[in-house]
């Protein structure tokens, strides 16, 4: 049997870079000829893992193309959403994820793939693909549950103009869903555009896995007539044991203060808190989120990241007067102002719930350790990914948004209050939470049986593959 010839194109944000290179490394872990296409420092994030896959013996490579800084008027290096700080240097980065569109597609024209797969936000594939008869599937880095409620909302318009104040109700979907605010008009032409280039795919593929997804996708596959192939989660299935999170947790133990601090406490008695990489808070939410841990009475673990990346997080002005010397002699809490060990810290024996924007690989990683959350979404998809955790699946806390933002950048005109978060703090960490935990566990177990061999998501890949090679144009005789 002939190996396929597949290239993967990953967008420039963590998000959606991590999961696609996982893709990637899994169908090359299958015998296949593997290519990321990417931009030198894009590369830079991923170019160990990929030596050591080729060491294993994998057909994976990455192809190089150049990062158009001088037309998007960005410094040479910055090429990632990680390394943006505002809507202006984001824009830009955008704007570069489609000049390079010219390149791409003279080196698929040199050497023609049996099967383009981009990331969903490369609206151009759609083009490109068809003007070169590329066989085309699109990459998700999210469920499919968050397609169908933009597809919902997009067919019921009237769901949102009878009210002007929440809860309003999402028709036509599997559950009965609610959103407590509008979605901004800005996210919805997003949506919109991403969605209609998803529509001349021959499928999409998600970092997910069926049962959580639960009745989404027979929706999603009967409303569109587009497959879907739940390979997730990839970083589960990348690693496939739990032990080598454990073995990890070992040996980085001494690597990081916070998890050091983490194991002078109890099982399930610290609140973890990070909203993700992207999400910059403004000191006047970040005061009511100080507020509110301090009054719920719960340990924490805080990593902070200041509204902008220039402030100075250790000038603690922002904080409660007193909050750190009080939380120091208590030991109630630790803050971590910049890096930390995320899938470390969630896989402590400590961490018994994580206050999160819900960013869908927080979401991931939080699952495949299953710890509860306590939602509290930024911007984006982040306030679909809320009500699969709280309304579809009970695993979880909501506190909710006071504002929509399609921008982890803008500053937020509403915050949360200081006594929503508190009172979400103790709902989850106090004893009628048990049940929420209990959901967790199971949720996690259903996420490591579906990695495993003759696992929901492993057979998924086996029948993508398969899939793959109908795909490809045979030559005539």
């Amino acid at each position: 049997m002939e190996t396929l010839k597949v290239y993967f194109v990953p967008f420039f944000a963590q998000g959606h870079l991590i999961p696609l290179v996982h893709l990637a490394r899994l169908v090359a872990s299958r015998g296949e000829h593997v290519t990321i296409i990417t931009t030198p420092a894009n590369a830079q994030l991923f170019d160990k893992t990929i030596e050591e896959d080729r060491a294993c013996g994998y057909h994976i490579r990455v192809h190089l193309v150049k990062f158009p800084s001088t037309q998007v008027g960005l410094p040479g290096g910055v090429e990632n959403l990680f390394a943006a700080s505002d809507n202006l240097t984001a824009g830009k980065i955008h704007m570069a994820a489609h000049l390079i569109q010219p390149e791409i597609e003279g080196f698929m024209k040199q050497s023609p793939p049996d099967v383009l797969i981009p990331d969903i936000m490369f609206t151009w594939s759609e083009a490109s693909a068809k003007s070169l008869g590329i066989p085309r599937l699109i990459f998700n880095p999210i469920s499919i549950f968050d397609v169908c409620m933009i597809e919902a909302i997009k067919s019921h318009p009237e769901a949102f103009t009878c009210s002007d104040s929440g809860p309003y109700h999402i028709p036509g979907l599997p559950h009965s869903l609610t959103l407590p605010i509008k979605p901004s008009p800005g996210f919805a032409r997003l949506t919109e555009s991403l969605v209609q280039a998803e529509k001349g795919s021959h499928g999409v593929i998600v970092n997910s896995f069926a049962e959580l997804d639960a009745g989404y996708t027979e929706y999603y596959e009967n409303l569109t007539g587009r497959k879907v192939w739940h390979i997730g989660p990839t970083s589960l299935m990348v690693h496939n044991k739990k032990s080598t999170t454990q073995a990890a947790l070992a040996l980085d133990h001494e690597q990081h203060e916070c998890l050091t601090w983490l194991s002078s406490k109890e099982p399930n008695s610290v609140v973890y808190i990070c909203f993700g990489s992207l999400c910059r808070l403004s000191d006047e939410q970040l005061f009511q989120i100080a507020s509110g841990l301090d009054a719920s009475g719960h340990q924490f673990l805080w990593v902070v990241h200041r509204k902008n990346k220039d402030d100075d997080v250790a000038d603690n002005k922002w904080l409660p007067e007193g909050f750190e010397e009080k939380m120091r002699k208590e030991n109630r809490g630790m803050m971590i102002k910049g890096w930390a060990p995320q899938p470390l810290i969630l896989n402590h024996l400590a961490t018994g719930g994580f206050l999160t924007h819900c960013g869908w690989n927080a979401v991931v990683e939080a699952i495949s350790a299953g710890v509860p959350m306590i939602t509290m979404p930024g911007f984006s998809d982040q306030y679909y990914n809320e009500k699969l955790i709280t309304e579809v699946h009970g695993f979880g806390v909501e506190v909710g948004a006071a504002e929509w933002s399609i921008s982890p950048y803008d500053g937020k005109k509403k915050v949360v209050s200081g006594e929503r978060i508190e009172k979400a703090v103790k709902s989850l960490m106090g004893e009628e939470g048990a049940e929420i935990r209990s959901k967790a566990k199971e949720v996690q177990d259903k996420a490591w049986k579906a990695v495993q061999q003759g696992g929901s998501s492993y057979n998924s890949l086996t029948v993508l593959i398969d899939h793959l090679r109908t795909l490809v144009t045979k030559p005539a005789n």
